[in-house]
C-alpha cells in the first residue's frame, strides 16, 4: 500500500505554495527572451527548459499558476471527495478561462516556441481545455456542481481546426493557430468534446483516423507533418490510450477495442525497462516524473494493479522529498508544479472511473 503520510505531505507542500510553480517551458516569460526570432526563442527555452531555480530567478521568471496543473488538483481531489479543496482549486482556474467565440477555453501561463510555430501566452489550446473538461466533468459527477460542460462545445467546433488530411483522415488542431497532424491532441479533444454533449461523428472519425495511422507493430508516432515529430514516447502513446478508452466507453463503441489491445501491447513491451521503470521513448532510457504519473495512470486504466502499485512504491520512494516536494525525476532535483508535483499526485490518488477504464469485455 502507498503511504497515505507522504501523500498528505504533497498537499501541504501544493498550499504552502499556493499552486503557484515553475515550469519546464516557461522561458520565454524572461524579458531576455524577447527577441522576435524563432530560432532565439527555441533555444533559450530549451536552455531554461534544462535549467533550475536560481537561473529562473537571474532570468525574472516568476513562479505562476498554470492551469493544466490546476486541472489536474482538480481532478485528484474530486476522485478523493475532498470539496473543500476542489471547490478552492475550481476557483482559481476559473481565472484563467479564455473566451473564445461565444464558449471557453485554457491555455498555459507563458508563450512558447516548437519547431513549427510559436504560441503566444494564454492561447487556448485543445490539452489544457480538454483536461479541465476531463476535471470537471468528475467534480460535477462527484459533487453534484451546476457547471455546465456545454459551454465548451463551441472552442472544439468554432476555435479549432477539424480538418481533413490528403488520406481522408480527420483531425483536431493543437491550437486555432495550425493544422498539424498530432494523435494525442486530436483524440483527447475528441473525448473531452463529446463528454460536453458534442456531435458523436467528430470522435468516431478521430479514432478511425488512429486505426488507420497505427503501426503494425500498434504503436503511433507523435505526429506526422514535421521530421522532429517522428517519434513514439511513453505520454503520448498513453494519451492515445486513454483518448480511444473513453471514446469506447462513452459511445459503446466497441469496435475500437483491437486498436486499443494492440496499442496497449505495444505500450508494455517497448516503453518499459526488465525492471517496470519508464522509457521516455523508444531506445531512450532516461525518464522523468511526468513519465512515471502517466504510466500509472495507464497501468491503473489497464488493470495492472501489480505494475501501478510497485510504480508507485518506487515513486514515493525516489521522487517525493521531505517537505512534500516532488523531484523532476531520479537524479534531478528540480521541483515544477504542473510537470511533476500536480502529475505524481494526480496518479498517487487515481481510481477507476467512467470513461477511464478499460473493460475486457463489452460494458
Amino acid at each position: 500500500m502507498i503511504s497515505e503520510r507522504k501523500v498528505g505531505k504533497i498537499i501541504f507542500y501544493v498550499e504552502k505554495e499556493h499552486y503557484k510553480g515553475f515550469d519546464p517551458y516557461d522561458g520565454l516569460l524572461s524579458p531576455l527572451s524577447r527577441l522576435n526570432i524563432p530560432l532565439y526563442r527555441l533555444i533559450f527555452q530549451q536552455v531554461v527548459k534544462r535549467s533550475g531555480e536560481g537561473v529562473r530567478r537571474i532570468l525574472k521568471i516568476k513562479k505562476t499558476h498554470n492551469p493544466k496543473g490546476l486541472a489536474l488538483f482538480l481532478w485528484a481531489y474530486s476522485l478523493m471527495g475532498d470539496e473543500c479543496r476542489a471547490k478552492e482549486v475550481w476557483n482559481l482556474l476559473r481565472k484563467y478561462s479564455i473566451s473564445t467565440n461565444g464558449g471557453v477555453g485554457f491555455g498555459y501561463p507563458f508563450p512558447w516556441q516548437s519547431s513549427v510555430f510559436y504560441v503566444p501566452q494564454n492561447t487556448p489550446n485543445v490539452i489544457v481545455t480538454s483536461f479541465v473538461v476531463f476535471a470537471l466533468s468528475y467534480a460535477i459527477k462527484r459533487f453534484g456542481w451546476k457547471q455546465d460542460l456545454t459551454s465548451f462545445i463551441p472552442f472544439y467546433e468554432r476555435t479549432l481546426n477539424f480538418f481533413k488530411d490528403d488520406n481522408g483522415k480527420y483531425w483536431l488542431s493543437y491550437t486555432p493557430y495550425d493544422k498539424l497532424r498530432i494523435f494525442n491532441s486530436s483524440v483527447l479533444g475528441a473525448l473531452a468534446y463529446i463528454m460536453c454533449g458534442g456531435k458523436k461523428e467528430i470522435p468516431l472519425l478521430i479514432s478511425e483516423t488512429l486505426r488507420y495511422y497505427q503501426r503494425d507493430d500498434g504503436g503511433w508516432v507523435y505526429g506526422l507533418d514535421r521530421p522532429t515529430m517522428n517519434y513514439i514516447d511513453n505520454i503520448h502513446t498513453a494519451y492515445n490510450l486513454w483518448g480511444l478508452t473513453g471514446i469506447m466507453n462513452t459511445l459503446r463503441e466497441h469496435s475500437i477495442k483491437e486498436v486499443i489491445l494492440r496499442g496497449y501491447g505495444f505500450y508494455k513491451r517497448n516503453l518499459f525497462t526488465k525492471n517496470g521503470l519508464p522509457k521516455s521513448r523508444i531506445n531512450k532510457v532516461k525518464f522523468d516524473t511526468h513519465d512515471v504519473s502517466v504510466s500509472i495512470i495507464t497501468f491503473k486504466i489497464f488493470k495492472d494493479e501489480d505494475k501501478a502499485e510497485n510504480l508507485m512504491t518506487w515513486a514515493l520512494n525516489k521522487l517525493v522529498n521531505d517537505d512534500g516536494s516532488v523531484f523532476n525525476g531520479p537524479g534531478d532535483k528540480r521541483v515544477f508544479m504542473r510537470w511533476s508535483v500536480a502529475w505524481l499526485y494526480l496518479s498517487l490518488v487515481f481510481e477507476k472511473h467512467f470513461p477511464f477504464t478499460f473493460e475486457p469485455s463489452p460494458l
